[in-house]
């Protein structure tokens, strides 16, 4: 990881766009929210080529998958072919290889005359390859739209192998997973603590308490332990504080407490099984489920407790809420025909949105750092993958493979 900062750090980016050449991109572009770009194969200047991670494909699966591209992939930078496509520019690279380490040229030009727009340089070990273009993809999406890239971002999830459950991390497209636990025990609902750490339920003691942990190293400790359930964390972005649902009074209630564990407070307290916290992301508000209506249903309350009210009505069984990055949706999971479903409402009750529409149970929604995407897990037959979703239903993807994968959440912009 120290690795990895330091590369990003050490990258020269020479940039030169001009307002003229912005407007002739606006121009060309027949729906400001989707720009069609072309991207063409990068050139090998010495003897060695990459055979996997090539870097034009990184660039035009991350663009593709934002949705604010219309990418065009091709040979060459033909005019003729770019203008019938209303392509207005295109990127182009080239790579030089030595040993374990690359060197790498990317240049946004101009799809009609070839000029240059923008140029950026590269360098660092083979495999840090990804990470690399997955920066100048950031800085595309940047520069192009005013707003941050995700493609640094994170995910993790649960590896689901019956008796044993591990926490695993991947890049946002799926790639370069890594096993943050081997205790040989259940871990679930993992959240991220900040870029270094991360926060879950662990069955380590016998029964299940919430640990925090180093995403570098995997070392751990206990955050809140108590011989009763702790379980589903969720970390302000604010502060740190923790809350998460405890039946160390008897009752599934809702608690929160300082991010080393100190500083307990209780925030629920009915007859009610109360559960699943959520921070919003001003860190004013928590959204939870709570049965005290008869059903699971999703309420929100004040982040000391107070003025708790309902939120969702529709249905007899919704649960997970996840507040979306910039406060203005809760994602959650409905019920319907004994199978869930993905659902947005806003914090104050109104516009319930049906997200998801694909074949299975669809739960656990976790939103992207920028609030366009939504991850959740997919249940068909008996397997069971991370998926993701545009908050609009549109440009689902699956993101694993192996059968057995749960319970995702998403890093912010780190």
């Amino acid at each position: 990881m120290k690795a990895y900062c330091a590369l990003l750090l050490g990258i020269s980016i020479f940039v030169s766009v001009c307002l003229a050449e912005k407007v002739h991109l606006e121009s060309y572009a027949t729906n400001p929210d989707s720009i069609p770009i072309g991207i063409l194969p990068f050139s090998a200047q010495s003897d060695a080529a990459i055979k996997s991670n090539e870097p034009w494909k990184v660039i035009a699966d991350d663009l593709d998958f934002s949705g604010k591209f219309m990418v065009v992939r091709g040979q060459k930078g033909d005019s003729l072919v770019f203008a019938q496509k209303s392509v207005a520019i295109y990127i182009a690279g080239r790579y030089t290889m030595r040993g374990s380490l690359v060197a790498v040229d990317c240049f946004l030009r101009d799809a009609r005359t070839h000029e240059e727009l923008v140029e950026k340089h590269y360098n660092g070990e083979i495999k840090f390859m990804r990470g690399m273009m997955h920066g100048f993809s950031n800085d595309m999406v940047e520069m192009l739209f005013n707003t941050k890239g995700i493609f640094h971002s994170k995910l993790l999830f649960v590896k689901d192998e019956g008796a044993i459950k591990n926490i695993i991390i991947m890049d946002y497209d799926g790639f370069n997973q890594r096993q943050l636990t081997s205790n040989k025990s259940i871990n679930i609902f993992p959240v991220f603590f900040d870029s270094s750490a991360f926060i879950w339920t662990s069955f380590i003691r016998g029964h299940p308490d919430l640990f925090k942990g180093s995403i570098a190293t995997g070392k751990s400790f206990a955050l809140v332990s108590s011989k009763f359930v702790q379980t589903s964390p969720s970390v302000s972005l604010i502060d740190g504080k923790v809350t998460f649902a405890s039946t160390r009074d008897g009752n599934m209630e809702i608690y929160s407490c300082d991010a080393d564990g100190t500083g307990l407070k209780r925030l629920t307290s009915t007859k009610a099984i109360d559960t699943s916290p959520c921070w919003s992301p001003n860190g004013y508000q928590i959204a939870f489920t709570s049965d005290r209506g008869g059903s699971p249903q999703i309420y929100v309350m004040d982040a000391d407790g107070a003025n708790t009210r309902r939120l969702t009505f529709e249905g007899n069984y919704q649960d997970s809420p996840a507040w979306s990055p910039k406060g203005d949706k809760i994602a959650y999971m409905s019920m319907s025909g004994g199978t869930f479903e993905i659902w947005t409402i806003q914090p104050d009750g109104s516009n319930p949105v049906q997200v998801t529409t694909n074949a299975g149970s669809n739960e656990y929604p976790a939103w992207s750092p920028d609030g366009a995407f939504i991850a959740f897990s997919c249940h068909i037959g008996n397997k069971t993958d991370i998926y993701t979703i545009k908050a609009d239903g549109t440009h689902v993807r699956k993101i694993t493979s192996s059968g057995n994968a749960k319970m995702p959440d998403w890093s912010n912009f780190y």
